[in-house]
């Protein structure tokens, strides 16, 4: 009954990373990053930031995409979105890392738990489900990928660990 409820709760956990995770995909109001900023500080910091972006980024300055998913993925907007992402996930007994690697955006899922992570290990179809029905989310937020970054072919993997770090089920996903 206890591990039940256990995978229960997990899978409750998991769909509503289903909506976490669609947070991360192309919002309907990009052209607000666009917009100039209009207080003196912000003037001075953006003077500052452009400079080191045309330094580092000519060819995204002239594009407007993040040159790395690194670049991405450090950005004050994914930060944002990870925040709001961490915040959902807080007391579910799940924690999230958002790292990238080349043309990859993982997401590493740990499970905290040790009982709960044992019992995934050893019977991991509910993840492997859980998986399978949120393809298309991730997919969705990989093909957003190709129009935020100069990346070609950008994937997301997805990755569940149990408490010590161990991979329990891992899935990539390209748009």
């Amino acid at each position: 009954m206890k591990n039940l409820i256990r995978k229960i709760s997990l899978i409750m956990c998991v769909i509503m990373l289903t909506f976490a995770v669609s947070a991360c995909g192309k919002s309907d109001n990009d052209s607000k990053k666009n917009e100039p900023k209009t207080e003196d500080t912000a003037k001075d910091d953006a003077k500052d930031d452009a400079k080191d972006d045309a330094e580092d980024n000519d060819d995204a300055a002239v594009t407007g995409k993040f040159k790395t998913l690194e670049d991405f993925v450090n950005s004050d907007i994914m930060q944002q979105q990870l925040e709001t992402q961490l915040a959902s996930l807080e007391g579910s007994g799940i924690a999230l890392n958002l790292t990238a690697e080349d043309n990859k955006l993982i997401y590493n899922f740990t499970i905290e738990d040790a009982d709960l992570s044992a019992a995934l290990a050893a019977d991991p179809s509910t993840l492997e489900s859980s998986l399978q029905s949120q393809a298309s989310t991730f997919e969705s937020v990989a093909s957003s990928l190709k129009a935020a970054v100069e990346v070609e072919n950008p994937v997301v993997v997805v990755r569940y660990l149990d408490n010590t770090g161990a991979e329990i089920v891992a899935q990539e996903f390209a748009g």
